[in-house]
């Protein structure tokens, strides 16, 4: 409810609300901010987000609805790409100068001598940038179904359909039908306004933040592109509390009574009743398909000129990955991965290795002779690791918006 009410600006009631749906909305007006920031905290819509660029670590905003425009921007199951997981040789013997990234087409071609420790994690890249949408017809039926007329049209038949129940005596479908059909009418009595200043960026650079349920998952989220968007998305509220006065605020409570006390009725029945209760969920769930979250999706995404891209990557371990986004960030040091990785010498040393220089370089190769053998071999190979994995999802991400680039020249 919450990831809807974020992406859709108003609140929305189905043909056939899940139960409990309605109690929801009266916890939200009842609650107002109190009840959105333990939404955000549960479970499914919690989330960690590292801010690469400015180092900050915060719990994530707008859980719901990050989650439904992730899910949408996945949707056609991105296969991920294997980066490299090994070197040609023994780390412990390759010299201690700026060793060169091994492309990765010619990793099967040699012979490996030794293996790193694997804990392969899954990355996926997701692009936020701005783009004017032209209207595709999905949409244009979205929007028509929504407009004022298709609100009529909507209501009229609804009405149709409850006095069809009640001529063949499914008078509890009837209730639930009516019960929905008044709801809907009362959410648009609320008013939703969105934040100052919403989607704009306060910053002139773009975004880096990485998200995931915990520091030891296994499947990490990176949005990149245009910080309005990400920055709102994943940090900031996308919406306000509905303002709502005491009448309307105890409709929801009863009309969650009624649908409580409809539906024990139609359980309690073995005719015709019960049959109209499944072809309304039927009808309920087709029509969450044509209205589903992936077009509530599209819809935000169209409305607000943003356009998404999501590329999933496979890295050997967590610190290569970790290596692999400091280099494609903007970031000048690596606090923000301190809650990931424990500092140490060895980590300051190959976070050096990844952005080093001629001015650097020097002390890089002295810091490196005090380390042992085995933490040397480390460096080497974790700095060889990160400086491929961001050549190849670079090339990746400038190849794909090339492409893009070229249809949008087409098309125009």
């Amino acid at each position: 409810m919450v990831g809807e009410l974020a992406l859709a600006g108003h609140l929305t009631v189905g043909l056939f609300p899940k139960l409990g749906y309605l109690n929801g909305i009266w916890r939200l007006l009842e609650g107002g901010p109190n009840f959105l920031d333990r939404a955000n905290n549960k479970d499914e819509s919690k989330y960690k987000v590292w801010d690469v660029n400015w180092g900050s670590v915060f719990t994530g905003s707008n859980g719901a609805a990050v989650s439904i425009i992730t899910k949408y921007a996945l949707r056609m199951k991105p296969q991920p790409l294997r980066m490299p997981h090994a070197l040609l040789a023994d780390p412990s013997q390759v010299s201690h100068e700026r060793t060169p990234a091994v492309p990765s087409g010619d990793l099967g071609d040699k012979v490996v001598t030794k293996a790193p420790f694997r804990r392969y994690q899954t990355l996926y890249v997701i692009s936020m940038s701005r783009k004017v949408h032209a209207p595709s017809i999905r949409g244009i039926f979205y929007t028509a179904a929504l407009s004022q007329c298709g609100e009529i049209a909507y209501a009229v038949i609804l009405v149709g359909i409850a006095v069809l129940f009640c001529l063949l005596g499914a008078y509890g479908s009837a209730t639930v039908v009516l019960s929905g059909l008044f709801s809907k009418v009362v959410c648009r009595l609320l008013r939703v306004e969105r934040p100052a200043g919403y989607l704009e960026n306060n910053e002139n650079h773009e975004a880096c933040m990485l998200t995931a349920i915990h520091e030891n998952a296994s499947a990490w989220y990176l949005y990149i592109g245009d910080r309005g968007v990400v920055d709102w998305l994943l940090n900031k509220t996308m919406l306000s509390t509905p303002s709502a006065g005491p009448v309307l605020t105890a409709y929801f409570r009863l009309a969650h009574l009624s649908q409580l006390l409809a539906m024990t009725y139609v359980a309690a029945q073995k005719g015709v009743d019960g049959v109209s209760l499944v072809v309304l969920m039927l009808a309920n769930h087709i029509l969450q398909w044509l209205f589903g979250h992936h077009q509530m999706a599209r819809e935000w995404l169209e409305n607000e000129d943003v356009s998404t891209d999501a590329h999933a990557f496979e890295i050997s371990g967590r610190t290569p990955m970790l290596g692999a986004i400091h280099m494609l960030s903007a970031a000048r040091d690596a606090d923000w991965m301190d809650t990931l990785l424990a500092p140490c010498p060895r980590i300051k040393i190959w976070v050096g290795e990844l952005k080093c220089n001629a001015k650097t370089r020097p002390q890089l190769d002295r810091d490196l002779q005090d380390l042992s053998l085995f933490d040397r071999s480390w460096v080497l190979l974790n700095s060889q690791l990160a400086i491929e994995a961001a050549r190849l999802i670079s090339h990746k991400l400038a190849h794909e918006k090339a492409v893009k680039d070229a249809d949008v020249d087409k098309d125009s």
